[in-house]
Parts: structure tokens; sequence; C-alpha cells
């Protein structure tokens, strides 16, 4: 349960109790979160805490919410592998409203932008692997 003498938010720990929930298996992908009403009765808080706690599991890409209806787990989605062209550079950033909605991502889902000298192109996260050419591997500076 929630420990309100805790320094983590009762929002953040439970939305970590709802995250183990769909880890584990209770909460199977597809399926219907509990309500807000549930769920504040189950935990003991109020339905703003739930609902903080759906955002942040909204914003992480876990869960879907569609207006009028419950928060469901988020299916799985294929994978596709792309191949980047030599000498490309690939960035990560969390796209803008209109880049979401015109790649059809779900909030919180960052984008891969791909650049070279010719083109750039923009990938959601979820949905592509980057395969790199073998060689060296350089150093991030870290």
């Amino acid at each position: 349960m929630l420990d309100r003498r805790s320094p983590v938010s009762l929002y953040r720990q439970l939305a970590h109790h709802l995250l183990d929930r769909i880890r584990t298996g209770d909460l199977p992908p597809g399926s219907d979160l509990p309500s807000e009403n549930t769920l504040s009765s189950e935990y003991g808080v109020s339905r703003d805490v739930v609902r903080d706690a759906m955002g942040v599991l909204r914003t992480e890409g876990i869960i879907v919410t569609t207006r009028g209806r419950r928060s469901s787990v988020r299916k799985a989605i294929a994978v596709e592998e792309l191949q980047a062209p030599p000498a490309a550079r690939i960035t990560v950033r969390m796209p803008t409203y209109d880049e979401r909605h015109r790649h059809d991502m779900l909030e919180g889902v960052p984008l891969i932008v791909i650049h070279t000298d010719e083109f750039e192109t923009y990938h959601p996260a979820d949905r592509v692997a980057i395969i790199t050419p073998p060689g060296p591997v350089q150093s991030a500076g870290l």
C-alpha cells in the first residue's frame, strides 16, 4: 500500500504500484484500468492523486486514455528495424504537438530524428529500432 510518511509523493507511489500491477500481468496489455473512483477507494487517496498517477503513466506511454472511456494498458507495438545510413547523426527528442499528431504518437513517446547531408527523417521511438553499420565504436564523451 501507499506510505503517507514517505518522501515520495502519493501520486508517484500509486503510479509505481500500478506499474507493478501491469508488469506482473495483473493488468495485462489492452485491459482497462479500474475507474478513478475505484482506485481512490482502493488506495485511500483523492481522485486528484489518482489523476496525477494516471498522468505519469500516460506521459511515460504505459497507458492510453481516450476521452469518455477508461484508461487502458497500452498494447505492445511491433518494432521495425531501420538501417541508419553511413555518417548519419541520430538524435532523440520529445515531439511537438503537431509532430505527435502527424506521426500518430502517444504522449510520452520520444521522436528519433536521423540527420544526413541529404535528408532528415522522423520516427516514433516506440516503433523503430535503429541499426547502425558495423564499425569502430565511438565514445559519447561520458
